[in-house]
Protein backbone atom coordinates (compact mmCIF):
# COMPACT_ATOMS: atom_id res chain seq x y z
CA UNK A 1 0.00 0.00 0.00
CA UNK A 2 1.49 3.41 -0.94
CA UNK A 3 2.58 5.74 1.81
CA UNK A 4 -0.05 8.14 3.08
CA UNK A 5 0.58 11.86 3.00
CA UNK A 6 3.07 11.71 0.17
CA UNK A 7 3.50 15.17 -1.33
CA UNK A 8 5.01 16.44 -4.54
CA UNK A 9 6.94 19.61 -5.25
CA UNK A 10 8.06 21.44 -8.36
CA UNK A 11 11.84 21.61 -8.60
CA UNK A 12 13.34 24.18 -10.97
CA UNK A 13 16.41 22.98 -12.83
CA UNK A 14 18.54 24.74 -15.45
CA UNK A 15 19.66 22.82 -18.53
CA UNK A 16 23.08 23.28 -20.12
CA UNK A 17 21.42 25.44 -22.77
CA UNK A 18 20.25 27.86 -20.06
CA UNK A 19 16.61 26.79 -20.33
CA UNK A 20 14.74 26.67 -17.03
CA UNK A 21 12.83 23.41 -16.76
CA UNK A 22 10.41 22.71 -13.89
CA UNK A 23 10.26 19.10 -12.71
CA UNK A 24 7.67 17.38 -10.48
CA UNK A 25 9.41 15.42 -7.72
CA UNK A 26 8.59 13.54 -4.55
CA UNK A 27 9.05 16.20 -1.87
CA UNK A 28 10.84 13.73 0.42
CA UNK A 29 13.12 11.75 -1.90
CA UNK A 30 13.34 14.24 -4.80
CA UNK A 31 12.72 11.35 -7.18
CA UNK A 32 10.88 12.67 -10.26
CA UNK A 33 7.37 11.55 -11.11
CA UNK A 34 8.26 9.46 -14.16
CA UNK A 35 5.31 10.00 -16.48
CA UNK A 36 4.97 13.66 -15.53
CA UNK A 37 8.68 14.09 -16.33
CA UNK A 38 8.23 12.60 -19.79
CA UNK A 39 5.13 14.77 -20.36
CA UNK A 40 7.07 17.89 -19.42
CA UNK A 41 10.28 17.01 -21.29
CA UNK A 42 8.89 15.53 -24.48
CA UNK A 43 5.66 17.45 -24.95
CA UNK A 44 4.52 20.27 -22.69
CA UNK A 45 7.73 22.35 -22.56
CA UNK A 46 7.46 23.00 -26.30
CA UNK A 47 3.99 24.46 -25.93
CA UNK A 48 4.12 26.71 -22.85
CA UNK A 49 6.55 28.94 -20.97
CA UNK A 50 8.44 27.54 -17.99
CA UNK A 51 6.28 29.47 -15.52
CA UNK A 52 3.12 27.98 -17.05
CA UNK A 53 4.68 24.53 -17.07
CA UNK A 54 5.50 24.87 -13.36
CA UNK A 55 1.85 25.77 -12.69
CA UNK A 56 0.72 22.77 -14.75
CA UNK A 57 2.98 20.46 -12.78
CA UNK A 58 1.58 21.70 -9.48
CA UNK A 59 -1.83 20.57 -10.71
CA UNK A 60 -0.37 17.17 -11.61
CA UNK A 61 1.13 17.06 -8.12
CA UNK A 62 -2.45 17.16 -6.79
CA UNK A 63 -3.35 14.32 -9.17
CA UNK A 64 -0.40 12.20 -8.03
CA UNK A 65 -1.20 12.83 -4.39
CA UNK A 66 -4.89 12.00 -4.88
CA UNK A 67 -4.05 8.64 -6.47
CA UNK A 68 -1.82 7.85 -3.48
CA UNK A 69 -4.21 8.91 -0.74
CA UNK A 70 -7.68 8.35 -2.17
CA UNK A 71 -7.34 5.78 -4.93
CA UNK A 72 -4.57 3.78 -3.23
CA UNK A 73 -2.17 3.27 -6.13
CA UNK A 74 1.00 4.75 -7.58
CA UNK A 75 0.03 6.77 -10.66
CA UNK A 76 3.27 6.11 -12.55
CA UNK A 77 2.92 2.34 -12.12
CA UNK A 78 -0.77 2.51 -12.96
CA UNK A 79 -0.21 4.39 -16.23
CA UNK A 80 2.85 2.45 -17.42
CA UNK A 81 0.94 -0.82 -16.88
CA UNK A 82 -1.55 0.41 -19.47
CA UNK A 83 -4.30 1.47 -17.06
CA UNK A 84 -6.03 4.82 -16.79
CA UNK A 85 -8.55 6.50 -14.51
CA UNK A 86 -12.14 5.36 -14.73
CA UNK A 87 -15.16 7.67 -14.74
CA UNK A 88 -15.91 7.42 -11.02
CA UNK A 89 -12.26 7.99 -10.18
CA UNK A 90 -12.16 11.11 -12.35
CA UNK A 91 -15.32 12.39 -10.65
CA UNK A 92 -13.74 11.80 -7.23
CA UNK A 93 -10.57 13.59 -8.34
CA UNK A 94 -12.63 16.59 -9.48
CA UNK A 95 -14.38 16.73 -6.08
CA UNK A 96 -10.98 16.73 -4.38
CA UNK A 97 -10.03 19.83 -6.37
CA UNK A 98 -13.19 21.52 -5.07
CA UNK A 99 -12.60 20.65 -1.39
CA UNK A 100 -8.87 20.60 -0.83
CA UNK A 101 -8.77 19.92 2.90
CA UNK A 102 -9.72 23.32 4.29
CA UNK A 103 -7.95 25.28 1.56
CA UNK A 104 -10.03 28.01 -0.05
CA UNK A 105 -12.24 26.55 -2.77
CA UNK A 106 -11.07 27.10 -6.32
CA UNK A 107 -12.97 29.61 -8.41
CA UNK A 108 -14.71 28.22 -11.46
CA UNK A 109 -12.04 29.40 -13.91
CA UNK A 110 -9.19 27.81 -11.95
CA UNK A 111 -11.19 24.63 -11.41
CA UNK A 112 -11.86 24.27 -15.13
CA UNK A 113 -8.19 24.95 -15.85
CA UNK A 114 -7.17 22.17 -13.44
CA UNK A 115 -9.45 19.75 -15.26
CA UNK A 116 -8.08 20.84 -18.65
CA UNK A 117 -4.51 20.11 -17.52
CA UNK A 118 -5.51 16.71 -16.16
CA UNK A 119 -7.32 15.94 -19.43
CA UNK A 120 -4.27 16.86 -21.50
CA UNK A 121 -1.99 14.72 -19.33
CA UNK A 122 -4.27 11.66 -19.21
CA UNK A 123 -4.92 11.72 -22.96
CA UNK A 124 -1.22 12.06 -23.70
CA UNK A 125 -0.29 9.23 -21.32
CA UNK A 126 -2.68 6.76 -22.99
CA UNK A 127 -0.10 6.24 -25.73
CA UNK A 128 2.67 3.89 -24.60
CA UNK A 129 5.09 5.61 -26.99
CA UNK A 130 4.57 8.77 -24.95
CA UNK A 131 4.62 7.52 -21.34
CA UNK A 132 6.58 4.28 -21.74
CA UNK A 133 5.60 0.92 -20.33
CA UNK A 134 3.27 -1.71 -21.70
CA UNK A 135 1.22 -1.15 -24.85
CA UNK A 136 -2.32 -2.24 -24.08
CA UNK A 137 -4.61 -0.70 -26.71
CA UNK A 138 -4.66 -0.27 -30.48
CA UNK A 139 -5.27 2.97 -32.36
CA UNK A 140 -9.05 2.59 -32.42
CA UNK A 141 -9.18 1.95 -28.68
CA UNK A 142 -6.78 4.85 -28.12
CA UNK A 143 -9.16 7.23 -29.89
CA UNK A 144 -12.11 5.84 -27.93
CA UNK A 145 -10.33 6.23 -24.59
CA UNK A 146 -9.28 9.79 -25.40
CA UNK A 147 -12.88 10.58 -26.31
CA UNK A 148 -14.15 9.05 -23.04
CA UNK A 149 -11.73 11.06 -20.92
CA UNK A 150 -12.59 14.23 -22.81
CA UNK A 151 -16.33 13.70 -22.41
CA UNK A 152 -16.26 12.94 -18.67
CA UNK A 153 -13.97 15.87 -17.87
CA UNK A 154 -15.98 18.22 -20.06
CA UNK A 155 -19.15 17.21 -18.18
CA UNK A 156 -17.48 18.06 -14.87
CA UNK A 157 -16.38 21.57 -15.78
CA UNK A 158 -18.06 24.43 -13.98
CA UNK A 159 -18.47 26.42 -17.18
CA UNK A 160 -16.74 29.66 -16.27
CA UNK A 161 -17.76 32.59 -18.44
CA UNK A 162 -15.56 32.88 -21.49
CA UNK A 163 -13.31 35.90 -21.67
CA UNK A 164 -14.31 38.70 -23.98
CA UNK A 165 -13.41 37.98 -27.58
CA UNK A 166 -10.64 40.09 -29.08
CA UNK A 167 -12.10 41.76 -32.14
CA UNK A 168 -10.02 41.47 -35.34
CA UNK A 169 -9.12 44.58 -37.25
CA UNK A 170 -11.49 45.54 -40.04
CA UNK A 171 -10.15 46.19 -43.53
CA UNK A 172 -10.84 49.90 -43.17
CA UNK A 173 -8.80 50.00 -39.96
CA UNK A 174 -5.87 48.22 -41.60
CA UNK A 175 -5.99 50.72 -44.47
CA UNK A 176 -6.06 53.62 -42.00
CA UNK A 177 -2.97 52.27 -40.22
CA UNK A 178 -1.07 51.75 -43.46
CA UNK A 179 -2.01 55.20 -44.72
CA UNK A 180 -0.77 56.80 -41.51
CA UNK A 181 2.57 54.97 -41.06
CA UNK A 182 3.24 53.04 -44.29
CA UNK A 183 5.78 53.82 -47.02
CA UNK A 184 5.12 55.74 -50.19
CA UNK A 185 7.25 56.57 -53.22
CA UNK A 186 7.85 60.04 -54.59
CA UNK A 187 7.99 61.01 -58.29
CA UNK A 188 11.59 59.80 -58.50
CA UNK A 189 10.69 56.43 -56.94
CA UNK A 190 12.43 57.12 -53.64
CA UNK A 191 10.89 55.50 -50.57
CA UNK A 192 9.65 57.75 -47.80
CA UNK A 193 7.48 57.49 -44.70
CA UNK A 194 5.06 59.90 -43.00
CA UNK A 195 6.84 61.89 -40.32
CA UNK A 196 4.85 60.44 -37.45
CA UNK A 197 7.89 58.69 -35.95
CA UNK A 198 11.54 59.67 -35.69
CA UNK A 199 13.60 58.85 -38.82
CA UNK A 200 15.33 55.81 -37.28
CA UNK A 201 12.06 54.14 -36.23
CA UNK A 202 9.72 54.81 -39.18
CA UNK A 203 10.62 51.74 -41.25
CA UNK A 204 11.05 49.54 -38.17
CA UNK A 205 7.70 50.41 -36.59
CA UNK A 206 5.78 49.91 -39.83
CA UNK A 207 7.57 46.59 -40.40
CA UNK A 208 6.82 45.39 -36.86
CA UNK A 209 3.14 45.97 -37.55
CA UNK A 210 3.24 44.23 -40.95
CA UNK A 211 5.18 41.21 -39.64
CA UNK A 212 2.81 40.72 -36.70
CA UNK A 213 -0.24 41.15 -38.92
CA UNK A 214 0.81 38.85 -41.77
CA UNK A 215 2.34 36.08 -39.64
CA UNK A 216 -0.30 36.28 -36.91
CA UNK A 217 2.25 36.26 -34.11
CA UNK A 218 2.09 37.67 -30.62
CA UNK A 219 4.19 40.49 -29.20
CA UNK A 220 6.65 38.13 -27.49
CA UNK A 221 7.06 36.08 -30.66
CA UNK A 222 7.63 39.23 -32.69
CA UNK A 223 10.34 40.49 -30.34
CA UNK A 224 11.99 37.04 -30.23
CA UNK A 225 12.61 36.95 -33.99
CA UNK A 226 16.33 36.89 -34.75
CA UNK A 227 18.31 37.22 -37.94
CA UNK A 228 18.67 33.44 -38.05
CA UNK A 229 14.87 33.17 -37.91
CA UNK A 230 14.70 34.56 -41.45
CA UNK A 231 14.50 32.29 -44.51
CA UNK A 232 17.56 31.29 -46.47
CA UNK A 233 17.74 30.71 -50.21
CA UNK A 234 14.45 29.63 -51.79
CA UNK A 235 12.85 29.08 -48.41
CA UNK A 236 10.05 31.55 -47.61
CA UNK A 237 9.38 30.49 -44.02
CA UNK A 238 10.11 32.59 -40.93
CA UNK A 239 10.96 30.41 -37.92
CA UNK A 240 9.29 31.19 -34.61
CA UNK A 241 11.56 29.54 -32.03
CA UNK A 242 11.30 29.49 -28.25
CA UNK A 243 14.88 30.29 -27.13
CA UNK A 244 14.13 30.60 -23.38
CA UNK A 245 16.80 32.30 -21.28
CA UNK A 246 18.81 33.27 -24.37
CA UNK A 247 22.22 34.59 -23.25
CA UNK A 248 22.12 36.98 -26.24
CA UNK A 249 18.94 38.61 -24.95
CA UNK A 250 20.00 41.69 -22.97
CA UNK A 251 16.47 42.74 -22.00
CA UNK A 252 15.71 42.79 -18.27
CA UNK A 253 12.17 41.61 -19.02
CA UNK A 254 12.71 38.90 -21.60
CA UNK A 255 9.93 38.37 -24.16
CA UNK A 256 8.62 34.83 -24.44
CA UNK A 257 7.33 32.55 -27.16
CA UNK A 258 4.46 30.86 -25.33
CA UNK A 259 3.22 28.64 -28.14
CA UNK A 260 4.71 25.75 -30.09
CA UNK A 261 7.66 26.41 -32.39
CA UNK A 262 6.69 26.66 -36.05
CA UNK A 263 7.70 27.92 -39.49
CA UNK A 264 5.32 30.45 -41.05
CA UNK A 265 5.41 31.24 -44.79
CA UNK A 266 5.93 34.91 -45.57
CA UNK A 267 4.90 36.80 -48.71
CA UNK A 268 7.48 38.12 -51.15
CA UNK A 269 6.40 41.68 -50.28
CA UNK A 270 7.04 41.13 -46.59
CA UNK A 271 10.41 39.51 -47.23
CA UNK A 272 11.37 42.43 -49.49
CA UNK A 273 10.43 44.88 -46.73
CA UNK A 274 12.57 42.95 -44.23
CA UNK A 275 15.52 43.04 -46.65
CA UNK A 276 15.07 46.80 -46.99
CA UNK A 277 15.14 47.18 -43.20
CA UNK A 278 18.33 45.11 -43.03
CA UNK A 279 20.16 46.81 -45.91
CA UNK A 280 19.07 50.46 -45.94
CA UNK A 281 21.63 52.87 -44.46
CA UNK A 282 20.90 54.71 -41.26
CA UNK A 283 18.82 56.33 -40.02
CA UNK A 284 16.11 54.32 -41.78
CA UNK A 285 17.85 50.93 -41.75
CA UNK A 286 18.54 48.57 -38.87
CA UNK A 287 21.54 49.17 -36.61
CA UNK A 288 23.75 46.16 -37.26
CA UNK A 289 26.45 44.34 -35.35
CA UNK A 290 25.13 44.75 -31.81
CA UNK A 291 22.32 42.20 -31.44
CA UNK A 292 21.13 39.05 -33.24
CA UNK A 293 17.51 40.14 -32.77
CA UNK A 294 15.64 41.45 -35.80
CA UNK A 295 14.02 44.52 -34.28
CA UNK A 296 16.43 46.81 -32.47
CA UNK A 297 16.44 50.26 -30.93
CA UNK A 298 18.62 53.19 -31.99
CA UNK A 299 21.31 51.92 -29.61
CA UNK A 300 21.38 48.54 -31.36
CA UNK A 301 19.81 46.75 -28.38
CA UNK A 302 16.72 44.60 -28.96
CA UNK A 303 13.38 46.38 -28.72
CA UNK A 304 11.88 45.98 -25.23
CA UNK A 305 8.31 44.96 -24.50
CA UNK A 306 7.57 48.41 -23.09
CA UNK A 307 8.86 50.05 -26.26
CA UNK A 308 6.76 47.68 -28.38
CA UNK A 309 3.70 48.66 -26.36
CA UNK A 310 4.52 52.34 -26.90
CA UNK A 311 4.85 51.69 -30.65
CA UNK A 312 1.44 50.03 -31.04
CA UNK A 313 -0.20 52.71 -28.88
CA UNK A 314 1.35 55.43 -31.06
CA UNK A 315 0.21 53.64 -34.23
CA UNK A 316 -3.31 53.57 -32.83
CA UNK A 317 -3.15 57.26 -31.98
CA UNK A 318 -1.82 58.37 -35.38
CA UNK A 319 -4.25 56.19 -37.34
CA UNK A 320 -7.32 56.79 -35.20
CA UNK A 321 -7.79 53.03 -34.68
CA UNK A 322 -8.88 52.35 -31.12
CA UNK A 323 -8.47 50.18 -29.20
CA UNK A 324 -5.31 48.87 -30.84
CA UNK A 325 -2.98 46.31 -29.29
CA UNK A 326 -0.63 43.59 -30.46
CA UNK A 327 -3.28 41.06 -29.35
CA UNK A 328 -5.63 42.20 -32.12
CA UNK A 329 -3.20 41.31 -34.90
CA UNK A 330 -3.12 37.48 -34.45
CA UNK A 331 -6.91 37.58 -34.16
CA UNK A 332 -7.08 39.47 -37.45
CA UNK A 333 -4.80 36.97 -39.21
CA UNK A 334 -6.80 33.99 -37.92
CA UNK A 335 -10.08 35.62 -38.92
CA UNK A 336 -8.80 36.40 -42.43
CA UNK A 337 -7.60 32.82 -42.91
CA UNK A 338 -10.92 31.44 -41.72
CA UNK A 339 -12.96 33.63 -44.06
CA UNK A 340 -10.65 32.84 -46.99
CA UNK A 341 -11.33 29.11 -46.53
CA UNK A 342 -15.10 29.47 -46.74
Amino acid sequence: MPDKGKTFSVLHIVLDSGERLPCLVDATSWIPARVALRWAMRYRRYRVQSSTLASNLRVLGKLYRWTQEAAGFDLDDHLTEGCTLQNREIESLARSFRSAGGVQELDTGTFDQHLAIVEDFLKWSLDSENRGGRRSIDLVQLAQERSRIGLILHSLRAGARATDRIEPLEEAEIRAIRNSIGPRRDAQGALSFPEVFSPHTRLRNWLMFEVALELGIRRGELLKLRLDSLPRGADDGIRVLRRPDDPHDSRSKEPAVKTAERVIPASSNLLAAIRAYLTYPRPMGRVSGKSPYLFVARSGSPVSMDTADDVIAAIGGHSGVSPLSWHRLPSTTTWNLATADR
